[in-house]
């Protein structure tokens, strides 16, 4: 990909007399400014990004601007601070910020106006400026929302710095985005190769509530979805209520079973659990506290696909789990859905992934570290 980039001295010093025109009309942006309308803007200094913590740099009327700390620490710019004013010091130049007053005062005592702002107590200066005041080249991409500073340390050539940042924003755009877990359970079967596959396709990721005699049967599915990235998680030997609930050590021990079926097929354990039919009414108490003191964790789920009884109505299904979802969205509360490992719902499968993906989800695991939900609100 070829990328424009003005990269020279003279640019930055034609970025002073334009900051200064602009900078005669100062406007002073409040801290609760909506700044999701914002473009988003990443800068680089040499061959890293800084770390803006929860204030990142904004772009006002098409001048950058970051904080100034984070800022002058990537830049090894020295920072002192007095009573209203901020004094940048780096290669025998300085420069002192009035940012209550939008002024600045350079090395040779010569005041004038630079737009300055606070963004939760942190100084926001304008990037170019402080770069070429500093002696920093400035290069500019134009299909990337991209500064970067460079003084002559960097390593990387503009091209490659910037195909890391393409690649960061991406990774980072999309774990911005609200997670949905979808589960599966029952299986493996002999549906999971091509469930899998449809998931693939997705770049989505799941959980699968499996049985421990259907992990014998189907091996090679278990062995794929672990390697895949999804979560294996357990859901008893045999799915028959009154042996799995005959007692808590019967319930205990059908998931051991499942979990040491696990490990020989993958040669991986898990402590994430989801019991026949779900959690209530049947495990009470007594039950829980015997698979928590084992070391295991205790889920059901917050939307039910009813994909068990849709298995002839595809557009019932869909319509079914696409509103429970929604629904939850209205409300801020992430998705946990039911789904099971069955020829049916595989082949409504990716309408659904359409959808949710279209509505801003990314689709993730469950994970041992999270906190549990259960119908219980048992939280071990």
């Amino acid at each position: 990909m070829h990328t424009y980039t003005r990269k020279t001295k003279a640019f930055c010093a034609a970025m002073f007399t334009l900051l200064g025109m602009i900078l005669l009309f100062p406007v002073f942006v409040s801290s609760a400014s909506a700044q999701a309308n914002e473009p988003e803007l990443w800068i680089g200094v040499n061959d890293e990004r800084p770390d803006f913590g929860t204030i990142p740099p904004e772009v006002h009327s098409g001048v950058s601007f970051a904080p100034v700390r984070p800022l002058a620490d990537a830049m090894q710019i020295k920072l002192e601070t007095a009573e209203r004013q901020l004094t940048l010091s780096s290669a025998g130049r300085t420069l002192k910020l009035l940012y209550d007053d939008n002024l600045a005062i350079n090395d040779q005592e010569q005041t004038f106006v630079m737009w300055q702002f606070l963004r939760r107590d942190e100084v926001m200066v304008p990037v170019a400026y402080i770069a070429g005041y500093f002696g920093y080249e400035l290069s500019v991409f134009p299909d990337i929302p991209l500064l970067r500073l460079t003084s002559g340390a960097a390593a990387l050539s503009d091209e490659q710095f910037a195909e890391q940042v393409r690649e960061a924003i991406a990774q980072e755009r999309e774990a911005r985005k609200p997670p949905i877990y979808l589960t599966f359970d029952d299986g493996p079967s002999k549906s999971t190769m091509d469930l899998l596959d449809c998931l693939k396709a997705y770049e989505a990721k799941a959980t699968f509530f499996m049985l421990g005699g259907h992990m014998t049967a189907y091996p090679d599915a278990v062995q794929r979805l672990v390697r895949e990235g999804h979560q294996p998680g357990l859901h008893s030997m045999t799915h028959e209520s009154d042996k799995f609930y005959r007692t808590p050590k019967s319930a205990l021990e059908e998931m051991n079973q499942a979990n040491k079926r696990l490990q020989k097929i993958t040669e991986t354990r898990t402590t994430l659990i989801r019991t026949p039919y779900g959690s209530k009414p049947l495990f009470t108490e007594a039950y829980r506290d015997t698979t928590a003191q084992a070391g295991y964790h205790l889920w059901d789920w917050n939307v039910d696909s009813n994909d068990w009884r849709y298995t002839q109505e595809p557009e019932k299904l869909y319509e079914n789990v696409l509103a429970d979802i929604r629904r939850l969205k209205a409300k801020q509360t992430t998705p946990i859905v039911l789904f099971h490992d069955q020829a049916a719902t595989v082949s409504v499968l990716p309408r659904i992934l359409e959808a949710l993906r279209e509505d801003g989800y990314r689709f993730a695991p469950l994970s041992e570290d999270m906190e549990p939900v259960n119908f219980w609100h048992d939280l071990r």
